[in-house]
C-alpha cells in the first residue's frame, strides 16, 4: 500500500446475510410443505397460519379502503430506495461516530428486514407470514427484525439526545465551567 489511508468502514454489515438466509430458509420450509395448515395455541392468541401476504404494506390496506393500492412493481422500487436511503445513512452517521456500533448493528438488522421484504416481493410476489399472534396479525422473522431494529435504533437515538441535552444543561447551569 502506498502511504495512503484505505478507508475501511467498520459496519456490521456481516450480519445481514445470516439474517436474510434464516428468513428465506423458514420461509422456503414453510411455502413448501405447510401452506393451508393452521395450528392455534392459547385460545387461539398465537398460532401458525402460513399464507402469502400480497397487500405488500399496511398502507396498501388503508390505502384500498379509498380504493387506492400500491402495485407490486411500486413496493419493489420503494424497498430498493429505503435500502439504499438507511445505507447511507448508516454510512454516514457511522464516519460522523454520533450513535456507535449498537446503532449501526440495529440498523443493520432494519436493513435486512428490508431486503428479506425485497426479496419476498420478487420470489413469491408477496410477503410468506406464518406466525398468527393475538387473534388479527400474521407475520413472518422479517417483521421481527424490522421491530427489532426500530426499536433498538430508537432507544439509542432517543439516549444519546437526551444524554446530549443532560450535558447541555449543564453546560449552562455552570455558565460553561466545569469548576
Amino acid at each position: 500500500m502506498s502511504g495512503k489511508k484505505r478507508l475501511r468502514l467498520k459496519l456490521p454489515f456481516r450480519y445481514i446475510p445470516p439474517l436474510i438466509i434464516a428468513d428465506m430458509f423458514i420461509k422456503a420450509i414453510v411455502t413448501g410443505f405447510f401452506m393451508g395448515k393452521k395450528k392455534l395455541f392459547f385460545g387461539g392468541l398465537f398460532g401458525f397460519c402460513p399464507h402469502i401476504n400480497r397487500e405488500q404494506m399496511g398502507i396498501n390496506h388503508e390505502l384500498a379502503k379509498i380504493g387506492m393500492h400500491i402495485s407490486n412493481g411500486a413496493n419493489i422500487v420503494l424497498n430498493i430506495l429505503i435500502i439504499v436511503f438507511v445505507g447511507g445513512l448508516l454510512i454516514r452517521l457511522n464516519r460522523k461516530k454520533i450513535y456507535g456500533r449498537r446503532f449501526a448493528v440495529g440498523s443493520c438488522i432494519g436493513m435486512a428486514a428490508c431486503i428479506c421484504s425485497l426479496l419476498d416481493k420478487i420470489i413469491w410476489g408477496g410477503s410468506p407470514d406464518y406466525m398468527y399472534i393475538i387473534n388479527e396479525y400474521i407475520i413472518d422473522l422479517k417483521d421481527i427484525y424490522m421491530f427489532a431494529g426500530v426499536i433498538i435504533c430508537s432507544v439509542i437515538y432517543l439516549r444519546t439526545e437526551l444524554t446530549k441535552g443532560s450535558e447541555n444543561n449543564i453546560l449552562t447551569a455552570n455558565g460553561g465551567n466545569d469548576q
